[in-house]
């Protein structure tokens, strides 16, 4: 018997979840994930402990549906093999005392799911995982996802992986550092938004978006490519407005912020700069030119523009102070400073300990 596991919800967690509904996963919740319900109306499981599994175990918590998850503990749960998630679940990382939650060396999977919230989550794959064919967080043939402020780094095979996938969201999160193959996303299926991200230091697939997409106030730092396509991606619209692509150290080709878009992509891009020169100082042009692609007169998402309140500049400074989960740890620390560096500092990493962070690079919680 759980007793942990408790039935209907106490007033304060009432409070915490009375904005959710069936039209929104939360307050604030944008793009095509937020219909996701989650577990709001479910079960309240307390995570009691830091261990992998058993009573109170992060691990149990996500072992069934319906489901509002809260945190009682903080610091690095640290798997022993990957976990998968149920559908129709929340876990809400937000509840985790100071200094916050964290997954670590090990693939986080809602692989075939469906209806699930994730808020103020570190996952954190890294090489202690022995499976480089797996990703931090896994998606694949998922359903009304929404991933927010959470803090995705060091994925062997991608840092997200999501193929197959139907209404999904990405937002205000921070996607740093992948290993192995140092994709940031391979997102391919129906509708998919990433909204006030921030990618930073990988080789390519800042998304790789092969779905109909809204990409809005993201900063992408230190690509090699960044918003790509490929030339294999299948028929899709592209809402790309208000981006700041900023070349670093290990950016090899400047102008591949846009990457194999083809003539059969239709894209409406508007007002996103690259910031090319590695000079230190945020001084970007317009760059809104994409490739072969048939050009939209009008986004192809009727919430597009309204999602798009804030100019490039704007969500740079807005990115950078809130993406990620809260409060920030040493490896988001690390990230965003990194990109505060504005071209002069970055490397796209094949190993989490070359960060020389603690704890092997993973940083202390």
């Amino acid at each position: 018997m759980l007793l942990i596991t408790r039935f209907g919800l106490t007033s304060a967690i009432a409070v915490l979840f009375s904005a959710a509904s069936a039209q929104n996963a939360f307050t604030g919740a944008v793009g095509f994930g937020a219909i996701a319900t989650g577990g709001n109306s479910g079960a309240t499981y307390h995570v009691t402990t830091l261990a992998d599994s058993g009573n109170g175990s992060f691990r149990d918590a996500v072992s069934a549906e319906n489901r509002n998850i809260v945190f009682d503990v903080s610091g690095y749960i640290v798997l022993e093999s990957a976990v998968s998630l149920s559908s129709s679940i929340t876990i809400n990382g937000q509840t985790a005392p100071s200094p916050g939650i964290g997954i670590m060396a090990g693939e986080v999977s809602a692989s075939d799911k469906s209806n699930i919230i994730i808020r103020n989550l570190r996952m954190r794959q890294g090489n202690l995982d022995s499976d480089s064919g797996k990703s931090a967080f896994n998606m694949g043939g998922a359903t009304n996802i929404i991933l927010d402020h959470c803090s995705v780094a060091y994925g062997q095979w991608d840092s997200i992986d999501g193929v197959g996938i139907t209404n999904i969201t990405i937002s205000n999160s921070i996607i740093a550092f992948p290993i192995g193959q140092q994709f940031g996303a391979h997102i391919e299926g129906n509708q998919a938004t990433y909204f006030g991200n921030l990618w930073v230091s990988g080789h390519n697939r800042q998304p790789l978006s092969k779905a109909n997409s809204q990409y809005i106030n993201n900063v992408v730092y230190n690509y090699q490519a960044g918003y790509t396509v490929a030339n294999t991606g299948g028929v899709f619209s592209h809402d790309i407005i208000h981006n700041y692509f900023i070349a670093g150290p290990s950016t090899t080709s400047v102008s591949n912020y846009y990457y194999q878009i083809n003539a059969g992509q239709s894209v409406y891009a508007t007002g996103n700069y690259a910031d090319t020169d590695s000079d230190g100082v945020l001084n970007g042009a317009q760059e809104n030119k994409v490739g072969s692609a048939v050009v939209l007169s009008a986004p192809w998402a009727s919430d597009s523009a309204t999602m798009a309140d804030r100019s490039a500049a704007d969500a740079y400074t807005y990115v950078l102070a809130n993406a990620g989960a809260s409060p920030r740890d040493e490896v988001d620390a690390f990230a965003v400073s990194t990109v505060q560096s504005l071209g002069t500092e970055g490397v796209i990493y094949t190993n989490q300990a070359s960060t020389g962070l603690s704890n092997g690079g993973y940083g202390t919680l």
